[in-house]
């Protein structure tokens, strides 16, 4: 794994997870960190008369105010991409390369352009809040960006320590990986040689004949990664997640995104309420 994009709106907690995306590189010692700002283009709505107006600019449109305004957040962005950029390389002695992009577009698309034309291994992106996960399904502009984002995506809490990685836990459903998760797991944990690997199953029945055969072979499609399985009981599996996370000194937690299930349910609006999940380490996504 060499290369990071992080995404950055210049917030305290998105300049947190630029520099731990920066110890990140630091510690693979050869690789390219990435800062992308992005700013979307202008809204316009139908006034009375049925003309087009940007939102707050007066009729009649004065195009030539929304270039202009479009222009200052370009310039704004760019030097205040540009700050944070000579930030992290003063903490550095390391020879790597920092690059910043500035675009006027919807955060998924740009991500999404750049992982693709630079074959991004990992997306790294701050929150803010003591309800962490919650506050990713409340959301924000950028949040609404998530699931788009097709590379691995690690989100950093604001408080979170910049610590190297030694413990890992996946969240599992028991479900085996994807060819493509898998590799992605392998390429995250190899990036970390001595870092081991928690396999995290809440309210499962690890004792029923088909749980047995999906632990099984979990196990066997993880054998050369050598995790230890763990089986907790609790009233909700994000509580249960949080308390094993905290006791056991979890530093990054993994989850694959399915597109349906509870962990696509960690994403979605409609059932923001229950979760409760205050997390206070950084979490890895893995889309299936």
């Amino acid at each position: 794994m060499k290369k990071i994009l992080a995404l950055t709106d210049f917030s305290s907690n998105a300049d947190q997870a630029a520099r731990y995306a920066l110890t990140l590189v630091q510690k693979w010692q050869s690789g390219e960190l990435t800062l992308l700002h992005t700013f979307e283009p202008p809204v316009f709505i139908n006034d009375a008369a049925g003309n087009l107006t940007p939102d707050g600019i007066p009729n009649p449109v004065n195009y030539s105010l929304v270039m202009e305004q479009a222009d200052l957040m370009r310039q704004s962005g760019e030097e205040r991409i540009t700050v944070l950029k000579e930030e992290l390389e003063a903490t550095t002695t390391h020879n790597l390369t920092i690059k910043t992009i500035v675009e006027e577009g919807f955060l998924g698309d740009s991500a999404n352009e750049i992982i693709q034309k630079e074959l991004t291994d990992l997306v790294v992106m701050g929150i803010k809040g003591k309800t962490g996960l919650e506050k990713i399904i409340m959301g924000s502009n950028a949040v609404k960006a998530i699931g788009a984002i097709d590379a691995p995506l690690l989100i950093v809490p604001d408080k979170v320590s910049i610590t190297t990685p030694t413990k890992i836990g996946l969240a599992s459903d028991l479900s085996l990986l994807s060819a493509e998760n898998l590799r992605q797991l392998h390429n995250f944990l190899n990036a970390f040689n001595g870092a081991s690997l928690s396999v995290i199953n809440i309210n499962m029945d690890k004792t029923s004949a088909t749980n047995e055969e999906r632990i099984s072979a979990l196990k066997a499609q993880l054998s050369d990664l050598d995790p230890a399985f763990y089986f907790i009981e609790a009233p909700h599996i994000e509580t249960g997640l949080e308390t094993f996370v905290r006791e056991n000194a979890i530093s990054i937690l993994i989850f694959i995104h399915h597109e349906k299930g509870f962990f696509a349910s960690l994403f979605h609006k409609s059932i923001s309420k229950q979760i409760a999940w205050h997390t206070t380490v950084p979490v890895l996504r893995l889309k299936n």
